[in-house]
């Protein structure tokens, strides 16, 4: 008999306390931050700070002296962050609950802006970047991460082959993917938000799972995408084939490798 996951609850305390994207996504695109973000700031802003991460491996880098606030609308994430500060014993780090369309700060408060895969999951990204302009000082910092076009492309050229022959779905499947940002379509946003690029650094990394169904039961796969998966797949019939078309490509190469290319861009406020 096989046991069915439960879900995931955001609001339920008892799971955020066990939530941790380190082994996954966060970890990822963040190891490309700490590599590249300038270690010069007195005020930090850690846009979507999640529970935690970087936001207080940022302030434990940056020492005392520096002040690092975190702002997400995650309730229950927040709490967590609190729990692990007191913990760690972090000193210059505050939480505040809040939307990124319309941060609760001054303007030109801080030195230095960061967030971490955020700008893959604001709800207004335009108004998001609108306010990182206002409350970054002139000349001040945006430092972001995120994944980008061509994100899992061994998953998606299977997904392809499962919805041969359907053009609905495989017009889902393309409107899917091609959702997702370039490194141009990031500048232009943050041009046209009154930022100045300087700075991208681009790596690819790579996640591995034995075959189809470690990844699809792996518990952030459940949580962030598998929805969408099955929303583009349209019928049980057609996951299943996707699935059987990634076994196969797993049988072939001694496992299921997916490739992640990461962008981190840095921006000066004019």
């Amino acid at each position: 008999m096989v046991n069915t996951p439960k879900p995931f609850d955001l609001g339920n305390e008892r799971h955020v306390d066990v939530y941790d994207e380190l082994p996954l996504w966060s970890a990822l695109a963040g190891q490309l931050l700490l590599d590249h973000v300038p270690l010069r700031a007195g005020s930090v802003l850690d846009l979507g700070c999640g529970t935690g991460f970087p936001l207080l491996e940022l302030a434990e880098r940056l020492g005392r002296g520096a002040t690092v606030i975190g702002l997400d609308p995650w309730h229950e994430g927040l709490r967590r962050v609190h729990r692990k500060r007191e913990a760690w014993s972090v000193t210059g780090v505050e939480v505040v609950r809040g939307d990124g369309a319309a941060m609760p700060f001054r303007e030109s408060w801080f030195d230095l802006v960061v967030s971490n895969l955020g700008v893959n999951n604001f709800d207004d990204v335009t108004a998001a970047l609108a306010e990182c302009r206002r409350v970054a000082k002139p000349g001040g910092t945006l430092a972001l991460t995120s994944n980008l076009q061509g994100h899992m492309r061994e998953l998606y050229a299977a997904f392809e082959d499962a919805l041969a022959g359907d053009d609905p779905a495989l017009a889902r499947l393309r409107r899917h993917v091609e959702h997702r940002a370039t490194v141009e379509s990031l500048s232009a946003r943050l041009e046209a938000a009154g930022f100045h690029v300087a700075v991208v650094r681009e790596r690819e990394v790579t996640m591995r799972f034995a075959n189809a169904t470690a990844l699809f039961e792996h518990h952030f796969i459940r949580l962030g995408f598998r929805p969408a998966w099955e929303n583009v797949a349209g019928s049980l019939e057609r996951l299943a084939r996707l699935r059987a078309e990634l076994d196969r490509v797993a049988d072939a190469a001694g496992a299921l490798r997916l490739s992640v290319p990461l962008a981190y861009i840095e921006a000066r406020r004019d």
